[in-house]
């Protein structure tokens, strides 16, 4: 996000839940920007939140923790970056949206992601919205997609409207789409191309064409091209919004950071409740509960049983835990000291956020009076 005030601005973001703002921000050069122009860089995660209500007709959320801040910028400008996403087939404008909430909101609900972020809609919506679509990103999740180029900037200011004709661009129906469907029952914008007024010098045909170079992927995490050794069991019940697509996530990142499945351990991964897995063959078989409704009555010939805790687990701890368990890499060697300074000084940070804004608030009435 950024807010303008006066001849001076302000960038403000949350990082992926469980990676500091802060370190996100060193590593993608936004410190030298700093340092060059007349901009402030602003760490959502570190501020004060503070209990905000939602639409009366909120499906998963009656108040949304949000950052003040956020609620008092003069003009703000979203700007999310067109991806694609194993949990909604593409991230545009809603999904970026919610990132104003804090890492455990986010996360909260997950597998209800098409209502969640439709209850926050109404919630600090931004005076503007510019989708970078320029280099948009496909065959991949919103962290592994590789580059295809669109050339195009998405501008408009009703986030469901500007997420509809992303839908386009990226070779979607967006009437087919369960989160603007969502958006669309409860009245926050039409999501019908021919409803849509759009301006400027492409068609919505020419939208749809160029949306043909996007390759899409299957979300489903049983579906991945893995070895013999690791199998992937998961129940109905379990959605794609939730565990389930961010496993597939994970998968996509390892494998597009340079990294080979095949060197994994035997493992099988097990989301939700199902009525059996295939038995252990090897000293090493592992089997990984993945969220608080896992369960199996009979995991015969596994060595060893690991399960991460949450109905809803956070993105950053499936991509720590799932390949350390498996043996495919170490993420968090991989970060090193860096990382935990950055967790240390955040922590820090929201402390003294935290102890500053009452006293500041306390000063301003003195003077008042």
């Amino acid at each position: 996000m950024l807010a303008l005030q006066g001849n001076a601005y302000t960038i403000a973001t949350n990082s992926l839940t469980g990676f500091p703002t802060r370190y996100s921000y060193q590593k993608a050069g936004y410190n030298d920007l700093v340092r060059k122009k007349n901009v402030r860089l602003v760490a959502l995660d570190e501020l004060p939140t503070s209990h905000v209500p939602t639409a009366s007709d909120a499906l998963v959320h009656k108040e949304v923790p949000l950052p003040h801040w956020v609620r008092t910028a003069p003009f703000t400008v979203a700007l999310p970056k067109l991806t694609g996403s194993t949990f909604l087939s593409y991230a545009g404008a809603l999904r970026h949206h919610l990132s104003l909430l804090s890492g455990p909101a986010q996360v909260q609900h997950h597998h209800r992601l098409p209502a969640k972020m439709v209850d926050l809609l109404p919630i600090a919506p931004p005076n503007l919205i510019v989708v970078d679509a320029i280099q948009a990103a496909h065959e991949g999740g919103e962290l592994s997609g590789r580059p295809v180029a669109l050339n195009l900037l998405i501008i408009g200011t009703n986030l469901v409207v500007v997420d509809a004709i992303c839908a386009l661009a990226y070779g979607l129906n967006p009437i087919e789409m369960p989160h603007l469907q969502v958006a669309a029952e409860r009245g926050y914008g039409p999501i019908d191309p021919a409803q849509i007024a759009v301006l400027g010098e492409l068609s919505l045909d020419e939208l749809r064409r160029r949306g043909q170079q996007v390759k899409g992927v299957d979300p489903l995490p049983e579906h991945y091209p893995l070895p013999p050794q690791v199998r992937v069991v998961r129940s109905p019940k379990a959605e794609i919004f939730g565990t389930a697509g961010g496993l597939t996530e994970v998968f996509f990142t390892f494998e597009h950071a340079g990294f080979s499945w095949r060197k994994a351990r035997e493992t099988t991964l097990v989301i939700g409740p199902v009525d059996a897995v295939p038995d252990g063959k090897s000293d090493v078989a592992t089997i990984l509960f993945l969220d608080d409704t896992s369960r199996v009555t009979s995991y015969r010939g596994y060595s060893r049983i690991a399960r991460l805790r949450g109905r809803n687990i956070p993105l950053s701890t499936l991509l720590s835990e799932v390949p350390y368990i498996m043996q495919v890499g170490n993420l968090r060697n991989s970060l090193g000291g860096e990382m935990l300074l950055a967790r240390l000084t955040s922590q820090i940070m929201r402390l003294y956020y935290a102890w500053l804004i009452p006293q500041k608030s306390s000063m301003e009435k003195e003077v008042i009076v």
